[in-house]
């Protein structure tokens, strides 16, 4: 894709403008290519998107080398999160019609929790603030 049409398609991203600081966000991770962030409709608590700074607009568009490195991020933050909520898995959900740039849901789950074998519909209720904050703070503490 070209640089002109690339500019076009990004400039009213949202994730494009977390990732430059134009709408604030609580980053959760974030390094020199990747950020993640709490969904703020999450489907299970400690729900989190991990995002390329780079914007594509799936997935598969991306170079191999990117993929890779995103794929390495995803399964390290998977790891912190099985460890802050001592639960059985993470599930991995690669969806992209909400936000048109790639991004990769992270949700934490256990056996029976009742969210179904794929969650379709965000918690409710959603954690309250407080609850929010001790979630992100757990995350941060795992890292």
């Amino acid at each position: 894709m070209d640089k002109k049409k690339m500019t076009e398609e990004n400039k009213d991203c949202i994730f494009c403008k977390i990732v430059k600081g134009e709408i604030p966000a609580v980053k959760v991770y974030e390094d020199e290519k990747v950020i993640a962030i709490p969904d703020i409709n999450p489907y299970a608590k400690g729900h989190i998107m991990v995002i390329p700074k780079e914007h594509s607009r799936w997935v598969w568009n991306m170079k191999k080398e990117e993929y890779i490195y995103l794929m390495e991020k995803v399964k390290y933050l998977a790891e912190v999160l099985r460890k802050a909520f001592n639960v059985e898995w993470i599930e991995e959900v690669i969806a992209g019609i909400g936000v048109p740039h790639t991004h990769i849901h992270l949700l934490p789950r256990k056996e029976n929790d009742g969210l179904g074998e794929v969650p379709t519909k965000p918690l409710d209720p959603k954690p309250t603030e407080q609850e929010q904050k001790k979630i992100i703070e757990k995350i941060k503490e795992n890292l």
